[in-house]
């Protein structure tokens, strides 16, 4: 899928926040994104290509092959033709990761459904091991361009929840079923808003339970992503420098100076 570049506003740190000020910058998806600018892989791949992995793929008991994994942001429309394509050719699949969007589950419920339905005739467990939520907070979530809200967040989560119930011999999606999902924290845009926020709709909805990672991933910001330019305007403007450690940008230092 090719995203349409367009200017969007992000706040400058918090650390700056008394300049009041926000930084106009091109995007293309998420704005921590690096992916597409400098090592991604922007097409698909054709199905005789996928099927030829399906059967270099490794067996472990009962003639199954190791769990193959799905990393795509959109993969429920390709899912059922997987599994198609898996049992044409007498593959047994054993698990299938995803790699997905909150809201992409939100817009095909009905679909994933029929596919889970599929997999489970066939015995094959789905594990939805990685949603980017990021966070559960708004202003972190609109400065990392996520295009979804919390409370799009929070109806993945209930949606999956209730699927898991349904399908639970064939749906896995917790943390200590393997699943690592994105949550993203420290940011520049942190405060005690945000903080609060956040805490709050974590301990309302439990996602510590199932959701949320053993521990978060600080914001990495990389050279080549649309926040390495958010960073690299703010210096230009007020006359700062942020340190640099190899590829990417120490959002969290300024001339030298730790300000989170």
């Amino acid at each position: 899928m090719h995203l349409l570049q367009k200017k969007i506003a992000i706040d400058y740190p918090e650390a700056l926040s008394q300049k009041k000020q926000s930084v106009k910058i091109k995007v293309k998806g998420c704005s921590f994104c690096d992916v597409a600018a400098d090592k991604g892989f922007m097409g698909h791949l054709k199905d005789n290509s996928v099927a030829k992995q399906l059967k270099q793929l490794p067996e472990i008991e009962n003639s199954r092959k190791i769990p193959f994994e799905l990393i795509n942001e959109t993969p429920v429309i390709k899912l059922a033709g997987l599994i198609k394509t898996a049992v044409s050719l007498n593959i047994k699949l054993s698990q299938i990761n995803l790699t997905l969007r909150a809201d992409h589950i939100i817009n095909n419920l009905e679909k994933f459904k029929t596919v889970l339905q599929t997999a489970k005739k066939q015995d094959i467990k789905i594990l939805i091991s990685s949603i980017g939520f990021e966070s559960f907070a708004n202003t972190i979530l609109n400065n990392l361009n996520k295009g979804i809200i919390v409370e799009a967040n929070l109806d993945a989560v209930k949606k999956i929840r209730s699927l898991a119930y349904q399908f639970k011999d064939t749906l896995y999606y917790m943390r200590n079923h393997g699943a690592n999902h994105g949550f993203i924290h420290p940011t520049p845009w942190d405060s005690s808003e945000t903080q609060k926020n956040s805490n709050a709709v974590i301990a309302r909805y439990n996602l510590a339970h199932d959701i949320l990672p053993n521990h978060s991933t600080p914001l990495i910001i990389h050279h080549a992503s649309a926040l390495g330019e958010w960073a690299r305007q703010i210096e230009s403007e007020q006359k700062i420098k942020f340190s640099r450690h190899g590829s990417t940008i120490g959002w969290w230092e300024i001339d030298g100076e730790v300000v989170i």
